[in-house]
This record gives C-alpha cells, sequence and structure tokens, in this order.
C-alpha cells in the first residue's frame, strides 16, 4: 500500500470527498492506494492544483 505525503508539514493526504482533500490527516488515517503509479498520480494532481493557488506544497509517496 501506498500513501502520499504533505512535505510541508509532515502530514498525510486524505480523500475527504470527491473534490475535498485533507493534506494535515495523521498517518493511520491517510487514503491508501493499491500501486505506487496511482499514488504518483494524484500526488501530481494534488501538486497541480495546490500550485494554482500560490502554495509551495511539494508531496511524496512512501509505501507502508
Amino acid at each position: 500500500m501506498w500513501v502520499i505525503k504533505n512535505l510541508a508539514n509532515g502530514k498525510y493526504y486524505k480523500r475527504l470527498e470527491e473534490h475535498n482533500n485533507k493534506l494535515d490527516a495523521e498517518r493511520e488515517e491517510a487514503t491508501t492506494f493499491d500501486s505506487q503509479e496511482r499514488a504518483i498520480t494524484k500526488a501530481s494532481i494534488l501538486h497541480a492544483e495546490v500550485s494554482t493557488l500560490g502554495l509551495g506544497i511539494n508531496f511524496k509517496v512512501e509505501e507502508i
């Protein structure tokens, strides 16, 4: 399983609803992905979304 880590605060990504995301979840409540490729794709999408808001947040995909 794979999770997405928010490097700005050391917390994790959690999907709440279709267009709502939490970027400061604890590892136990983080959304998990069944493949590294899916996690990387979602991390890229998140990065693009927050970049348009002027937030310099980077993400890292970790295996758990």
